[in-house]
């Protein structure tokens, strides 16, 4: 469960951003308490194009990239991914901080470091299990030794890391319980690109062939309208002439002809209710998804699964542009499925980037769901709850405040006319 996300200098961000995940005072909506705290099941983020929203849901997957160490660093001359501001001479070359809190189990963990393209400045990792944080290690390069809690976190007595390393990913590949903790939870937050669903196609077509997850999927296919009354996995060997014209080198379309078993492709094929001449049921008609469907019911197949696999596991899931090619009312329902208690028992979350202005609505949202991204005169994104709007009344038409400008984040039209010729 995410209960925070601070960090800075990271692409557009230039300034500290603090974003939480705790209910407003007073709130009983969409939330659930864990660890004495309420926290959201949901929240949005809305801003003009290029105001740094995605930008900000990048840096979720960026620190999740650094603790699971998918850029392999391994020796001490690898360059750590570092993707600064760029846009001031503070900040181009100075090093940028990232920070989260969340829970696992019964602990509240606050994990974070500071980092450049060489060097780890700084790493932390602190742990609350009965309201009071203990430290359980701390790295400091202004610090002679790293400091590691003897009772706390005793798998991290006597581990050496390179300058340019973390040290939980360290702990972890000494088996360390407490960093595997850790490092399962970063597993479990999910960056999707809502522009790109097609590129989860793979993964919800696996999934369907599992009959538990296929039930799932198959509830939201129908519940959608898109008129698909089957779906069925097709799969076909690969011929070597698929594998010739693969953009490979030689030898891996070598190595892939000698594989002990077929190569296979997958595809899927969708069933559509086809009628007679008087209009009665006349049987079914077969349809190749990827070539006959609309591009918004293929992007909702793609991301069915991994909804459907956040909420069956507790998990995060955060989505930039979740409604390019939805219809509003399909993406208030999939928003729904994480607002809703018995659809969400498993308190998972969801943190999404639109320009959808139907879904402000304080029915469907609380306003500490809400929050705006901006960019000021100098190219900095700034992103803000609209809690911290003063005179926000729960009466109040927030979606027609937004589009007259009362909270920012929408972009200022120049003149489009075009000159005469």
């Amino acid at each position: 469960m995410l209960v925070e996300f601070n960090f800075d200098n990271y692409r557009s961000i230039k300034d500290p951003l603090q974003f939480s995940m705790v209910s407003g005072t007073g709130n009983s909506l969409n939330c659930f308490t864990a660890k004495g705290l309420s926290l959201l099941t949901s929240a949005v983020i809305y801003g003009a194009n290029a105001s740094g929203k995605s930008n900000f849901l990048r840096a979720f997957d960026y620190m999740k990239a650094l603790v699971l160490n998918q850029p392999k660093i391994i020796q001490s001359t690898d360059i750590i991914p570092y993707d600064p501001y760029r846009l001031s001479t503070e900040t181009m070359d100075a090093s940028s901080s990232f920070e989260m809190v969340f829970i696992v189990g019964d602990v509240k963990y606050r994990y974070g470091f500071e980092i450049d393209a060489s060097t780890v400045y700084a790493e932390w990792l602190f742990a609350d299990e009965k309201g009071k944080e203990a430290k359980l290690f701390f790295r400091d390069v202004g610090e002679a030794e790293l400091y590691v809690n003897p009772d706390r976190f005793k798998e991290g007595k006597g581990v050496k890391v390179l300058p340019n390393s973390l040290f939980l990913w360290r702990c972890d590949q000494e088996g360390g319980p407490v960093s595997r903790k850790i490092l399962a939870w970063f597993q479990n937050l999910n960056l999707l690109n809502g522009m790109h669903a097609s590129a989860y196609l793979g993964y919800s077509i696996q999934q369907l062939k599992q009959q538990s997850f296929r039930d799932q999927i198959m509830k939201l296919i129908q519940a959608a309208d898109l008129g698909i009354s089957n779906l069925q996995v097709e799969e076909k060997d690969v011929q070597s002439a698929d594998i010739d014209s693969m953009p490979l080198p030689v030898e891996v379309r070598e190595q892939l002809r000698q594989a002990e078993s077929p190569l296979k492709k997958m595809g899927l094929r969708s069933s559509h209710h086809r009628l007679g001449s008087d209009n009665k049921p006349a049987g079914e008609t077969e349809f190749v998804f990827a070539r006959d469907e609309s591009a918004g019911t293929k992007k909702y197949f793609c991301l069915s699964a991994p909804i459907i696999d956040t909420l069956l596991h507790g998990k995060v899931l955060v989505i930039d542009e979740l409604d390019a090619s939805l219809h509003p009312m399909l993406t208030r329902a999939l928003v729904h499925l994480f607002n809703d208690p018995a659809q969400n028992p498993k308190h998972a979350q969801l943190i999404f980037a639109t320009h959808d202005t139907n879904l402000l609505d304080q029915n469907l949202f609380h306003k500490s769901q809400i929050w705006f991204a901006e960019k000021d005169k100098v190219g900095t994104t700034h992103v803000t709850s609209l809690t911290e709007y003063r005179n926000v009344r729960s009466t109040d038409n927030i979606e027609k405040h937004y589009i007259q400008g009362k909270y920012g984040a929408i972009p200022f039209l120049g003149n489009f006319a075009l000159e005469k010729r």
